[in-house]
């Protein structure tokens, strides 16, 4: 499985990866590593499994969240999560953004297919969060509360990994939803106005905005565009449904 790695957080000693489309068991068009919770059990378990192998972490306790484009943060308990039948998964998984884990070899994950994943560690404690931020978790600064939620003593301690988005090359949006975002961010954000009523949004940029704010500033950026590379990623804005989906996932030391 083709992972893309920070080596800030290498260096930090967290195990961590974010997948690309290669290494994986699923069948077109969502090949062939797709993490999708909601379309194929057997191809997600051994996705999942060739997932732990390269990265280092136990399968049995990954966990994820069905994610909601919102605010909500889950720490989640040691018992794993089924992948059993859709209402299985769909009963299983909680409707949350932003997961943290804090017990040694625990993994929490966020899928994305063009929104941004943040991978943190928290370098004092060992403990991680994963987040989710599009543009509507942006808005609603899913970063802060995650980080409010992992509680570092100081964030100085912390250490962050921007993983593959939508580049503001491709991220068109109305001038409001452009606002939105730069009233929560920076203006810097907001790279271009091409078109009256549209604005092309740097969301990376904005995540990172979100986290210089909070005062952490030992922040990696890793991986490209996912819209602009249809060999190495899935991108929902390019493939609508028949995208499938990546993940980035961070395991507590």
């Amino acid at each position: 499985m083709m992972l893309l790695r920070s080596d800030l957080l290498t260096r930090s000693g967290f195990a961590h990866g974010f997948t690309t489309r290669a290494g994986g068991v699923s069948e077109a068009p969502f090949e062939s590593a797709d993490f999708a919770l909601l379309r194929n059990p057997a191809a997600l378990q051994e996705n999942q499994a060739r997932l732990a192998k390269a990265v280092g972490f136990d399968a049995a306790r990954l966990f994820q969240a069905e994610q909601v484009h919102g605010a909500d943060v889950f720490e989640p308990s040691r018992e794993p999560v089924s992948l059993g039948t859709f209402k299985l998964v769909n009963a299983r998984y909680p409707k949350a953004d932003a997961l943290v884990a804090r017990e040694a070899g625990d993994t929490v994950g966020v899928r994305i297919a063009d929104c941004v994943p943040v991978l943190v560690g928290d370098t004092r404690t060992g403990h991680v969060a994963a987040i989710h931020a599009g543009w509507k978790g942006v808005v609603a600064e899913v970063v802060g509360k995650a980080l409010v939620v992992l509680g570092a003593s100081a964030t100085s301690d912390l250490v962050a990994a921007i993983g593959p988005c939508i580049g503001a090359c491709c991220f068109e949006v109305s001038r409001e939803v452009a606002d939105q975002i730069a009233a929560t961010s920076t203006q810097s954000c907001v790279v271009s106005t091409h078109e009256p009523g549209k604005a092309m949004v740097d969301l990376r940029r904005a995540a990172a905005a979100q986290l210089a704010r909070l005062g952490v500033t030992k922040v990696e950026q890793v991986g490209a565009c996912t819209k602009c590379d249809p060999e190495t990623y899935y991108s929902y804005r390019r493939d609508g449904d028949n995208a499938g989906r990546l993940i980035g996932v961070i395991t507590a030391r």
